[in-house]
């Protein structure tokens, strides 16, 4: 009998309720996890769904996508489509990276929906519309930008403990609260960038000097909060390496992970992915 769409959907459903998949990883370590995880899926497929799967062609790949509940799924020698993790919904149409302003129809640009590029983001502006304070060392090339509060003290002890002959980033006021907006904007609005920084570490405003501010620079302060959903922040310090790499919160290792060293070789192997023989040879890494 013919294989339909619907009866690889509930292949993949049933797939998917015994295999544990985080659709948020947004930093390199979690990345690692969502890659392996990938590779647990294809893995997973026992050979009863092989058999009902081989008429539609071999899964090739297999990519979590930041849309919740969304997967690529692509099958050998045709294109790549959409379907819900439950395998309810197949999604008939393109999809959109508005971050990016491109389609996704690869499993590379699949991949690519994970990176932010805060440079080339949207008309390559948005960078110029937030309240930035370049810190470090410029002789270092540039590696991250920073979304810190003055008033989250997780925020404040990852300032305080930059040393800045080591790091060369640029540090964006974000408010994550409405309780942080005014520290925000007299943090922003210090007479002098040792005065801002001084207030993100402290926490302490009352005391800055202050040089004159207008709408310009409550507009500044306001964007990264206003855009917080949109752009997945939901933690401070929230990191953006200039490679697109994300991190929610302080990674494990911040000057490796702002340095973009390369993790040893045992740790990439387990992230290698595997690609599915529908034949019955089981799955055959790349």
């Amino acid at each position: 009998m013919k294989v339909t769409l619907t009866q690889l959907a509930i292949s993949i459903s049933i797939l998917l309720a015994s295999t544990s998949i985080s659709a948020k990883a947004i930093d390199l370590e979690e990345a690692a996890k969502t890659k392996q995880s990938e590779s647990n899926v294809e893995k997973g497929f026992s050979s009863e769904i092989q058999r009902m799967m081989s008429e539609l062609g071999d899964i090739e790949v297999v990519r979590m996508m930041p849309i919740k509940q969304v997967m690529l799924i692509q099958l050998k020698d045709k294109p790549p489509m959409f379907i819900s993790s439950n395998g309810r919904f197949l999604i008939d149409g393109t999809i959109k990276d508005l971050w990016n302003l491109t389609d996704v129809k690869t499993a590379k640009q699949a991949d690519d929906t994970w990176l932010l590029d805060l440079d080339n983001f949207g008309d390559g502006s948005l960078m110029s519309q937030f309240a930035v304070i370049p810190y470090g060392n410029p002789a270092i090339p540039k590696q991250a930008r920073i979304f810190v509060s003055p008033t989250a003290p997780e925020s404040q002890a990852f300032v305080k403990s930059l040393d800045v002959s080591k790091v060369n980033i640029d540090l964006v006021i974000f408010p994550h609260e409405k309780g942080a907006i005014t520290p925000s904007m007299k943090a922003w609005c210090g007479y002098s960038t040792l005065d801002s920084i001084q207030a993100l570490i402290t926490g302490e405003t009352e005391n800055i000097d202050q040089r004159d501010c207008d709408e310009s620079d409550l507009k500044r302060v306001m964007t990264p909060m206003l855009m917080a959903t949109y752009l997945d922040i939901d933690k401070v310090p929230y990191f953006v390496r200039t490679d697109g790499r994300r991190s929610s919160g302080i990674p494990k290792e911040p000057m490796s992970w702002l340095e973009n060293k390369p993790k040893d070789k045992k740790s990439t192997d387990k992230t290698k992915t595997t690609s599915i023989n529908t034949s019955g040879n089981g799955a055959q890494s790349k």
